[in-house]
């Protein structure tokens, strides 16, 4: 018998499942990415993200949201290679998008694996439109070489900062107030990310995040002012967050670039990551 549940959180025995599912699709279709079993980063912790179903206590297929902001969800889903063509991914999508619309989330971004054959297939038959790839990069340590001089001073910043970070985030990012707050207060309320701001003569300008899951870490959110950009300094800001992870132990480390953004590209290359994945952006309307 079939069943379909909606989660707003992983529990440890729902990451054990979507953790096996998804080795199974990965050895089956090639791919190498993994499931952000994360939900903290949702704007609205209200919201169900997590669509799973299940044939009797069997995980089968899920689809999952990424909602950092009210305005679009990036949505993943994968279905056991055996139980595909039955309509399973319809059903979940059918569940999601009644919660998209209940929150009034306008957009939707389907993220495919590049080598994926059938997320291809899924998301012509949805009739979206692509829209860019990302890079997920890592670095390769055996390149990386620490700065001998470095002309930005870490700041870890405290709650007491998020007028500050709020602001700054707003410059570089072009995001607004809202969607700005509420990214910064969900950092500050999680046990596995923090924020990083570099500061030049007392003046913050730089920052980036970063989000630990296990022995991985991922760098996210990373960004120079305009006013101090193209001058060398977003090298800099990223020595010194890489400095401030591996006191901490970690060593594999990820960033993710738009592949249209060549000066970040180039910048993550020169610094020794290296391409592991590649996701396409698919885009759709929530209620078309």
């Amino acid at each position: 018998y079939l069943i379909i549940k909606a989660l707003k959180g992983y529990s440890d025995n729902v990451v054990n499942q979507v953790h096996h599912l998804e080795k199974i699709c990965k050895d089956q279709d090639h791919l190498k990415g993994s499931i952000f079993v994360d939900t903290t980063m949702n704007y609205n912790q209200d919201m169900s993200s997590i669509f799973l179903m299940y044939d009797g206590s069997q995980l089968i297929s899920l689809l999952t949201m990424f909602v950092p902001t009210q305005h679009e969800a990036e949505i993943t889903a994968l279905t056991l290679p055996s139980q595909r063509g039955k309509g399973y991914f319809n059903k979940l999508l059918f569940k999601a998008v009644e919660e998209l619309i209940k929150y009034e989330i306008p957009e939707v971004l389907f993220v495919v694996e590049s080598q994926s054959i059938t997320g291809k297939q899924v998301v012509k038959q949805l009739a979206a439109q692509f829209e860019y790839t990302e890079y997920s990069m890592r670095l390769d340590n055996r390149k990386y070489v620490p700065l001998a001089f470095n002309r930005l001073q870490y700041l870890k910043p405290s709650e007491q900062d998020l007028k500050r970070l709020i602001d700054t985030s707003m410059t570089i990012f072009e995001d607004t107030y809202e969607d700005a707050q509420i990214m910064i207060a969900n950092i500050f309320k999680s046990d596995t990310r923090d924020q990083y701001l570099g500061v030049l003569n007392n003046e913050i300008i730089g920052m980036g995040s970063s989000s630990r899951d296990g022995d991985e870490v991922s760098i996210f959110g990373f960004g120079i002012t305009p006013a101090f950009r193209s001058k060398g300094y977003g090298f800099e800001l990223l020595h010194l967050i890489i400095e401030e992870l591996r006191k901490s132990g970690l060593r594999e480390i990820v960033i993710e670039v738009d592949s249209t953004n060549a000066y970040a590209y180039n910048l993550y290359q020169k610094f020794g990551f290296q391409i592991e994945v590649a996701y396409e952006y698919y885009r759709k309307k929530t209620k078309g």
